[in-house]
């Protein structure tokens, strides 16, 4: 296998088997891969990324517009129940009117999107939910 220093590509890099970093990656604009990435340190992409499979990450993912899934949005470890007996609280609904609300979109059944988020306006957080 080739190995190189470092790789200059000016327009597109599709690569159909597996691509393997062991230091860091920025990307430009796109780039596709039709089989596995695997990066060591970190990925940086500057223009927009999409995934057909699955993106495992051992960190944090940090994103400045949205993360979008079509699935699930998963986090894997068991939460732990707090010490303190809990407080009973109740679960807001605000009919539409906030546009473009904060916080983590689902689809109903019905195929409505709502947004989940935090409400502590009255100085008691409560989960609030609100139809797009």
């Amino acid at each position: 296998m080739p190995t190189f220093d470092s790789i200059l590509v000016t327009g597109n890099q599709t690569i159909n088997q597996n691509l393997h970093v062991n230091g860091n990656e920025t990307v430009g604009l796109d780039l596709q891969v039709n089989g596995n990435q695997t990066i060591a340190g970190h990925l940086q992409i500057n223009g927009s990324s999409s995934l057909t499979n699955n993106l495992g990450v051992g960190g944090v993912i940090d994103a400045g517009d949205s993360v979008k899934a079509a699935t699930r949005i998963m986090a894997l470890n068991q939460p732990t129940l707090p010490a303190a007996l809990p407080v009973v609280q109740q679960l807001l609904y605000y009919n539409p009117g906030v546009l473009n609300q904060p916080g983590l979109v689902l689809t109903g059944t019905s195929g409505n999107q709502y947004v989940l988020f935090i409400d502590d306006s009255g100085g008691t957080p409560n989960l609030a939910i609100q139809m797009i």
